[in-house]
């Protein structure tokens, strides 16, 4: 598999964000985005189990380190665990009072005031582009180390859906 397979795979998952996003289910749209950011952790690992580590390392190293989102990977890795598992902004990430809670905004729907430390107001756009530029970053990764590229080919070949479908085996 190739680096355009790996981006593919990535902008079938974020054209289904998209179109959830699109159809008025912006809290599904979140979640989506998030399971997104999961299976690239688990692309860039050469384990079978991601963990929370990975997750934050693919966020440090592929989403915030090149993007202006102004919260921190241990701060997506809790909205990401209060969204997926109980539908809230609340973790149990955030018994830590430096980890921020994150609330959304969508479309051009602003946060006039936050009175509070312990919450961060996210426009869910630009978690999604954060997301999207984030796996042009990885593929820019993979194409510098070819060691990586054949994990996370060998990885996206055990996906749902995802078949190499070149005629050339050594492809």
């Amino acid at each position: 598999m190739s680096e355009a397979q790996v981006f593919s795979f990535a902008k079938k998952m974020t054209d289904a964000v998209v179109c959830l996003k699109n159809g008025g289910h912006q809290t599904q749209a979140l979640m989506l985005t998030y399971v997104g950011i999961d299976q690239m952790a688990w692309l860039s690992i050469p384990g079978d189990k991601s963990s929370g580590k990975d997750f934050k390392a693919w966020v440090d190293n592929f989403m915030l380190a090149k993007n202006a989102i102004s919260c921190t990977s241990d701060e997506l890795w809790g909205a990401r665990n209060g969204l997926l598992h109980m539908g809230t902004a609340e973790a149990g990430a955030h018994k830590d009072p430096s980890i921020r809670k994150i609330y959304y905004t969508f479309g051009n729907a602003k946060c006039t005031k936050n009175d509070t430390s312990d919450v961060f107001v996210l426009k869910a756009e630009d978690l999604i582009l954060g997301f999207l530029l984030g796996v042009f970053w990885f593929i820019d990764h993979l194409k510098e180390h070819p060691d990586q590229l054949a994990i996370t080919s060998a990885k996206l070949g055990r996906a749902l859906g995802v078949r190499d479908i070149s005629p050339d085996p050594s492809a």
